[in-house]
């Protein structure tokens, strides 16, 4: 399980250092790796305190690189409501998201995170 959270804390430090874009221009994920699937079964675990603050720390810092590596002048794709709850509430979306949408298991958590981001918090 650490070497599990260590892998997401370092691929969350690489997505806020080098953006998204270095992230997701990966093409192999070696076994594993950050991927959705082993960030949602990580976040499950609604009883593993760390865990859960990982998560929360995770899903808060892709955000943060989206809003750092996103051009001033491109409009904006994620927008949470004034009401949206707290973060808890973000991730039990996240986690009900991923259940519908399980084609993304594969694919790296920030990548995924992003896609999440901007389909169920689109602007209008």
């Amino acid at each position: 399980m650490n070497k599990l959270k260590t892998r997401l804390l370092f691929l969350a430090l690489l997505t806020l250092l080098f953006g998204t874009q270095y992230v997701a221009a990966q093409t192999v994920i070696p076994a594993n790796d950050a991927s959705t699937a082993a960030m949602v079964e990580l976040c499950k675990n609604t009883n593993d305190i760390d865990a859960q603050n990982f998560c929360f720390g995770f899903g808060e810092g892709v955000y943060q690189a989206y809003l750092v590596n996103r051009p001033n002048n491109a409009k904006q794709a994620v927008c949470f409501p004034q009401q949206a709850g707290s973060r808890v509430m973000v991730l039990e979306d996240f986690l009900r998201w991923n259940q519908v949408n399980p084609q993304y298991n594969r694919e790296r958590a920030s990548k995924t995170l992003i896609r999440f981001f901007t389909q169920v918090y689109p602007c209008k």
